[in-house]
């Protein structure tokens, strides 16, 4: 087995927090041995990022939207897929592990996609111009940035470089790891991020005011940034484990029309 395949992937991670099939024993042991004793509730945390992308998705293409970017998209996972909750719409899942886009792309089908795309999300004009051939980018397109922020040093400026491309009456939706010492004791989440050295990319989780500069510019849809599991959800607060709750801020911003 060679170094790589023995580090644990933070893509097949997720996968297996959402009960999908893309991971192996070594991301197994890692999140038994490592992830939950630390952080028992990870698994709802996925689930309430993602259960929010549902809902976000759904939100933007009642507005009009009929293009997604699924940027850092990782394995796919029945229920979760973009392309399933807005059959017909032009979704392109962007990922910068090629093992991930090979198994993106065995759901490619027809000329709206979806389409699975190499690449990374520091490199917003590398992809913008790969993405010109799968999208109309004179026309607004959603943004999708759950959950792979946490993994990028910077990202303010580089979500900034990617909705100043965009069109007007785009929409950027982003779930970000949080830091509140109600979810988790700071000594544990330096423990956590200390061990996820080992993983295949770093983890960076973030306060409040970080993860509201990502919105700097756009207008916050109503509820604005909140705990995952509250935005435009029906499902009292109380239902959830309050530490998988307040780990996870998400929120939807809109391009303003000029």
């Amino acid at each position: 087995m060679t170094s790589h395949e023995q580090r644990p992937s933070a893509s097949r991670l997720y996968s297996l927090y959402l009960g999908g099939t893309h991971y192996r024993d070594v991301e197994k042991s890692f999140a038994e041995q490592t992830v939950y004793p630390l952080i028992p509730f990870i698994v709802e945390w996925a689930q309430l990022s993602r259960e929010f992308l549902k809902r976000a998705v759904a939100f933007c293409h009642q507005r009009g939207i009929r293009q997604f970017v699924d940027v850092g998209a990782g394995y796919p996972t029945p229920e979760w897929n973009v392309h399933d909750i807005v059959p017909g719409a032009c979704v392109v899942y962007v990922d910068s592990d090629p093992e991930v886009v090979t198994a993106l792309s065995e759901l490619a089908g027809g000329d709206i996609g979806p389409h699975a795309v190499l690449g990374d999300v520091r490199r917003p004009s590398d992809l913008l111009k790969r993405l010109d051939d799968l999208l109309d980018l004179a026309q607004p397109v959603a943004l999708l940035m759950n959950s792979v922020l946490h993994f990028v040093e910077h990202p303010a400026p580089l979500v900034s470089e990617w909705m100043e491309a965009l069109a007007p009456g785009s929409y950027l939706v982003v779930a970000h790891g949080a830091v509140d010492d109600a979810s988790a004791p700071p000594d544990d989440r330096a423990e956590l991020v200390r061990r996820y050295a080992r993983n295949s990319a770093r983890l960076i989780p973030r306060t409040t005011v970080q993860i509201a500069e990502f919105f700097r510019g756009l207008e916050l849809v109503p509820p604005g940034l909140v705990p995952a599991a509250d935005w435009r959800s029906d499902i009292p607060p109380a239902f959830h484990d309050q530490r998988a709750r307040r780990g996870c801020l998400a929120g939807v911003g809109y391009k303003q029309r000029r």
